[in-house]
């Protein structure tokens, strides 16, 4: 396969706060993996938003906790940044979870983890679209028909006094089968 398959994903560079202390994010790099749907190989390339280690700047965060890309500025959060080192091996398990409609055209998966002794609900959110890899050789990819992107857009602790974010389920193995064909999953009726 080519070399530059990942171009135009974003490769985040660490973070160093102000006491010197780095905090390296290429866990987060992008990465591809190939999962069976039907008869058919498909290649997953998968990339990680800001929003998976930083969350929303507020008046009194330390300047040098700052994080920015090409977009927006956002503030580092070392808790998601903590559960973010799951990321890599939740998406290897999507194929077999559950996954829900959330907003915005996105979904959620919600992972139960327990760091430090405590239960968590953990939500994933992500998006998958029809992706052609742009430096592929085509004598590897003879059976390959097309690729997908998912993008894991936001990945957080969620509030346990409120509801769950997402509503219907249904499989991740039928998202990217309905991704594939070109068709928007809709989500059920309230």
């Amino acid at each position: 396969m080519g070399i530059n398959w990942n171009l135009g994903l974003m490769r985040w560079m660490p973070h160093v706060d102000g006491a010197g202390q780095a905090y390296p994010l290429n866990h987060l790099h992008p990465f591809r993996i190939m999962m069976q749907v039907g008869r058919q190989e498909v290649l997953l390339s998968v990339a990680f938003a800001m929003h998976c280690f930083s969350r929303g700047s507020v008046e009194d965060d330390d300047p040098a906790d700052f994080y920015t890309d090409d977009r927006e500025q956002r503030t580092f959060c070392r808790e998601r940044y903590a559960l973010s080192r799951l990321l890599p091996s939740i998406v290897h398990d999507l194929p077999i979870k559950p996954c829900l409609f959330a907003r915005d055209d996105n979904f959620v998966a919600i992972e139960t983890v327990s760091p430090y002794g405590q239960v968590l609900k953990y939500g994933v959110f992500f998006n998958l679209k029809r992706w052609k890899d742009v430096d592929i050789d085509p004598t590897d990819a003879a059976d390959l028909k097309a690729d997908v992107l998912l993008t894991i857009q936001s990945a957080y602790c969620l509030d346990p006094n409120k509801t769950l974010p997402g509503r219907g389920k249904i499989k991740f193995v039928r998202l990217v089968e309905l991704t594939l064909q070109g068709v928007k999953p809709k989500p059920p009726r309230r």
